[in-house]
């Protein structure tokens, strides 16, 4: 389980075939400080499994259902992703709970900024729209956010959100 609150930018360096999938390499020197083989970290949102490690990247493979259903599906050498490591047992849960088994894809639709805010309007693909609840979350590259409000997606009007 994860927080959705990042941790740390990292890069993907490598992309190897793996597979049906990819093995990727992540530099991500906070994450990979103390990563051990078999542990979780969140990469923009998708929970992947380390499977090698050094002093400032990792390893992790991913399989192919998540690279058709994520936005890491289109990542590429040199993409800069958001690190979460998992969230430990009896710690403070600072955001939601976010597992990182992604759904789905959205687009974002516009972006308001606010004085203290932003204010993010996201269309979601229509079998994923029941799921979504005004006040619920949302995990968008890991980041976990609150539904403000939810909307059809026809519907134009100021402050609206697509779901």
């Amino acid at each position: 389980m994860f927080t959705g609150i990042i941790e740390e930018m990292g890069e993907i360096t490598a992309i190897a075939p793996a597979g049906d999938g990819w093995r990727l390499t992540v530099r991500a020197p906070r994450a990979a400080a103390d990563a051990v083989h078999g542990e979780s970290i969140a990469v923009s949102g998708v929970c992947l499994t380390v499977v090698d490690s050094t002093a400032d990247t990792f390893d992790a493979d991913v399989m192919k259902q998540t690279l058709d259903v994520a936005a890491i599906g289109s990542a590429t050498v040199g993409t800069r992703v958001n690190i979460e490591k998992a969230m430990p047992v009896g710690a403070r849960l600072g955001g939601h709970i976010v597992q990182g088994h992604v759904d789905g894809v959205g687009e974002v639709l516009e972006v308001r900024p606010g004085a203290q805010w932003s204010v993010l309007r996201i269309s979601l693909p229509g079998d994923l729209a029941p799921l979504v609840v005004d006040k619920g979350s949302i995990s968008v590259d890991g980041t976990s956010l609150t539904v403000s409000a939810v909307s059809a997606p026809a519907d134009p009007s100021p402050g609206s959100r697509s779901r």
